[in-house]
């Protein structure tokens, strides 16, 4: 027992985490058939093992992004170098659906239309409009070309409330005066005539 913990790795160490057995374990077994990179156990740990804060310029490890691009590839995802790590947040939002049963059974209950974010509306080109507001009243708009299938078009237009202002009367200019002018009217009538509370009494 004593020769045994002399060679145990360090705490830290990813060689003493079990899951970095399991996925040894996978690249030894699937890696060939998967045609994924090479790594002998000691480059693993190496690319897994975090640099001390005052040491390297915090980049991921080369080698490491190239195992999750290939891992991600090979299940259909298209992802590039310098955007692997935005795709994996996205994909592993995407995987509770799934694979979190305590969440998958909250999201049951839910109407399907309320679990999609929707687009608050479309101007006169067919551009079309989403809006969102986070917990701290940060608001962020976003627009996509109605047709745009693999969300070229998608550009963030909006990222504090000064843009959403400009914004919002940029998108009131465009509007005809007389569809305006009937919108205001017909606000107005309805603030004028009585209510049926009013006729009873």
């Amino acid at each position: 027992a004593a020769a045994a913990a002399a060679v145990m790795a360090p705490p830290g160490c990813p060689g003493s985490c079990p899951n970095f057995a399991v996925v040894c374990s996978f690249l030894e077994r699937y890696g060939p058939l998967l045609d994924l990179p090479e790594l002998p156990f000691p480059e693993l740990e190496r690319v897994l093992q975090a640099p001390p804060p005052d040491v390297g310029n915090g980049e991921v490890p080369k080698e490491l992004v190239e195992l999750h691009l290939k891992l991600m590839r090979k299940i259909g995802k298209s992802v590039t170098a310098d955007r692997w790590e935005k795709y994996l947040i996205k994909y592993l939002c995407e995987c509770q659906f799934d694979d979190n049963l305590k969440f998958k059974n909250i999201i049951n209950e839910e109407d399907a239309d309320t679990m999609r974010l929707q687009p608050i509306g479309r101007d006169k080109d067919g551009l079309m409009y989403w809006y969102q507001l986070d917990q701290d009243h940060n608001v962020r708009m976003y627009i996509e070309e109605q047709d745009d299938q693999d969300g070229s078009s998608w550009k963030c237009i909006v990222r504090n409330r000064n843009e959403l202002a400009e914004t919002l009367a940029l998108l009131k200019a465009q509007i005809d005066p007389v569809l305006l002018k009937n919108s205001s009217q017909q606000d107005n009538s309805s603030r004028e005539s009585p209510s049926l509370e009013d006729e009873e009494t």
